[in-house]
């Protein structure tokens, strides 16, 4: 991991960046902490959700329901089509295990969908605590990336973007800050990674809003900065589009 590359480091600059950036870090701190009483240490779906609001993370439109009933209610009202995601603290890899169903057009493929992935998870991790469904929009356009931050044993607070969805981990196209991180220097990853004629207008594509996306990175890098208890952040996929990034996915990981 070659993270001699720092981002912001003065004291000056890092509080002039989050002071830009307004992010709500005593409402996280809460959500933290209520986690943390109820013994979490990977937080739900709902409860990232929360945090990635207040931190002004942008996300896919959805919702976490705990029945077919909802589910359906939900789907029309986010609109089709949409996707479907086992909520569980017992499951960060859903689709390892079949807790995600893609691309739902109608009612009766939702029907379908959510007994196919109650089945299949049941079946392949029948210890997993499951506490519903996230219904979510599903956004078909743009390039996947990865945002991420993580705790590193050796440098602390780092931060990560590359090239997401599937292929992070056989491509491993990804550029590591020291956290926290500024718009510059996010700008600077981004155009680092092998894959970054993707994202500017590629095979006849118009260029994503990299603006957005630098500023995404760097939300990302001032939480695992600023929340002690967290330890792990991981957007992946973030659908990077031409009017501003969306996480698909978030997995929160606490100090246990």
């Amino acid at each position: 991991m070659d993270l001699l590359k720092s981002g912001v480091r003065s004291k000056d600059e890092k509080e002039a960046m989050e002071q830009h950036l307004d992010i709500d870090l005593e409402r996280i701190e809460e959500i933290v902490q209520k986690a943390k009483d109820q013994g979490s240490s990977q937080l739900l779906e709902s409860e990232a959700r929360k945090i990635l609001d207040s931190a002004g993370i942008s996300m896919a439109e959805g919702k976490v329901v705990r029945s077919l009933e909802g589910c359906l209610e939900a789907a029309e009202e986010i609109g089709y089509p949409i996707v479907l995601k086992i909520v569980s603290e017992d499951i960060v890899h859903k689709m390892d295990i079949g807790g995600i169903a893609l691309d739902l057009t109608d009612s009766g493929e939702v029907e379908d969908a959510y007994q196919a992935v109650q089945s299949r998870v049941k079946d392949r991790k029948p210890d997993a605590n499951i506490k519903g469904v996230s219904v979510a929009e599903m956004i078909e356009s743009g390039e996947e990336v990865v945002v991420g931050g993580m705790i590193d044993p050796t440098f602390g607070p780092v931060v990560m973007f590359g090239l997401g969805g599937i292929y992070v981990e056989i491509f491993e196209d990804v550029e590591f800050r020291i956290a926290p991180i500024s718009l510059d220097e996010s700008h600077r990853m981004i155009t680092e990674i092998d894959s970054f004629p993707l994202l500017t207008g590629a095979r006849g594509q118009k260029c994503k809003d990299l603006d957005a996306l630098a500023e995404m990175i760097s939300r990302v890098g001032a939480l695992i900065y600023n929340i002690e208890d967290i330890t792990d952040i991981d957007l992946n996929p973030v659908a990077a589009l031409e009017d501003g990034p969306k996480a698909l996915d978030v997995s929160i990981t606490l100090k246990k």
